[in-house]
């Protein structure tokens, strides 16, 4: 497919880009093609996260484009963007807030495209909603990667969909005896080290254990001991996100290589899962 031009989206005209929008999924969308080209084609076009900016990978638009965008996706019933957990709604701002232009490149890329899955390890089992409650560690170790200080992470958290999840945002104490608000740190975790191990309860809740876990500099968000306002970004926008929210008439997959889904065909995907249903109150209207 040819590149696309995220910027010629007509976004102030609210009739032409649903016929605009209408057309390129038109063209777009196919049952042959692998769940990993359609996503990258939603993400080359801007339509997963269309209120970004375009350099972000959004078309700059508002939330009413992209109610019309899920609105034509839903009306042919086609595989929902890579929406579900928490990358595009907490880590990409977290990242786009706090992160160096270096990590935006680095992350949010994968996030946007939906082949990385994210989980948020921010809960303990004796702190559950208090970050301040933090006893997980990092210490510095005496190595180095390329001149850069290397930590090696222990941490006890709960988590939700963390089974499927390739990196985590691990909220640890890298200040030893510190409490409350001091001393914290947000590192990227990749869950893929074999120090870290992850355990999906009954109850749909993760526990996952980080035993010497490695983390770099490259991969720390923010300042050492400056986790705090990281923290509240990312509390923020949990309380106000609507993550996890898939259009009714929507496929709803999860993203990144773990779920084992982005090399089956579309059309397969299809068969085997069903359209996000409507919300039991709006159920009820309708009755």
């Amino acid at each position: 497919m040819p590149a696309f031009d995220r910027e010629s989206w007509p976004v102030n005209d609210r009739d032409a880009f649903r016929a605009s929008v209408r057309k390129w999924i038109t063209a777009n969308w196919s049952v042959s093609i692998t769940l990993r080209e359609w996503w990258q084609r939603l993400a080359d076009a801007g339509l997963t996260v269309p209120t970004w900016a375009t350099p972000l990978g959004g078309i700059g638009a508002t939330t009413t484009i992209q109610g019309i965008i899920e609105d034509e996706l839903a009306r042919i019933a086609t595989i929902a963007p890579p929406l579900s957990g928490v990358g595009v709604h907490l880590v990409g701002p977290t990242l786009r807030h706090h992160g160096t232009q270096a990590q935006r490149d680095r992350w949010l890329g994968s996030i946007v495209d939906g082949t990385a899955n994210w989980c948020l390890l921010l809960e303990e089992p004796d702190a559950r909603d208090d970050v301040g409650g933090t006893v997980s560690t990092a210490e510095r170790t005496s190595g180095s990667d390329g001149g850069r200080a290397t930590w090696s992470v222990d941490a006890v958290k709960l988590s939700t969909d963390a089974d499927l999840a390739d990196r985590g945002l691990v909220f640890v104490r890298t200040e030893e005896g510190s409490t409350g608000r001091d001393g914290l740190s947000c590192f990227v975790l990749d869950l893929a080290q074999p120090t870290v191990s992850v355990q999906r309860l009954a109850s749909g809740v993760s526990v996952v254990v980080a035993q010497g876990a490695t983390v770099s500099a490259d991969d720390r968000i923010g300042e050492p001991g400056e986790g705090w306002p990281v923290a509240q970004t990312v509390l923020a926008h949990r309380q106000t996100s609507l993550a996890g929210r898939i259009r009714r008439g929507l496929i709803d997959v999860p993203a990144g290589e773990r779920a084992g889904n982005l090399d089956r065909t579309t059309g397969d995907v299809l068969t085997r899962t069903r359209p996000r249903s409507a919300p039991a109150q709006e159920r009820r209207k309708k009755t």
